[in-house]
């Protein structure tokens, strides 16, 4: 497994591990009710490629996981009470594993990516929010070192109002 930031010919593959997932997920409660070709969109993917802020797995020519790591201001973190209170903060978005990968600790090869290469840029900290009964992912973060900020309901445009809990790893 390579760890690396995604290029313009992965677009496709990244867009397939999304579809899949989505085909997959899409009734379990845990799931952030993504939906194809919505959120996250090609233009998403694509603008995060562009801005070289997606990161993948890569598995030979196959993409088994990705995430977009950003300093986009997600509206309803403002008054989190956060650890660290810098401009100097990377959010991750969309994380995703094939599920055809899932228990081989890819997620967490990834996130342990981010966090170095983030380390690395000199930001100050990792931020992320987990849909409220995920506790799967909850725990990948805990074990990463990510401190539970507090339970929050959050405004997306794809799924609406849901709650969820706010991550944050002081780097």
């Amino acid at each position: 497994m390579m760890f690396r930031k995604a290029e313009k010919e992965d677009s496709d593959k990244i867009r397939s591990l999304y579809w899949n997932l989505i085909d997959q997920d899409q009734d379990d409660p845990s799931f952030p009710h993504w939906k194809k070709g919505i959120h996250p969109s090609d233009e998403m993917i694509q603008n995060s490629i562009d801005r070289e802020e997606l990161y993948v797995l890569a598995d030979g020519d196959n993409i088994v996981a990705c995430v977009i790591a950003n300093d986009e201001k997600v509206e309803g973190y403002a008054d989190a009470p956060w650890q660290i209170d810098s401009d100097e903060v990377i959010v991750l978005h969309v994380l995703a594993v094939h599920p055809n990968h899932r228990g081989k600790g890819l997620a967490r090869k990834l996130v342990e990516g981010v966090i170095e290469q983030e380390r690395t840029a000199g930001k100050k900290a990792l931020r992320l929010d987990v849909i409220e009964n995920n506790t799967t992912a909850e725990k990948l973060y805990q074990k990463l070192g990510f401190q539970y900020i507090q339970t929050k309901t959050l405004y997306y445009d794809v799924v609406g109002e849901m709650t969820f809990k706010l991550y944050e790893l002081v780097l």
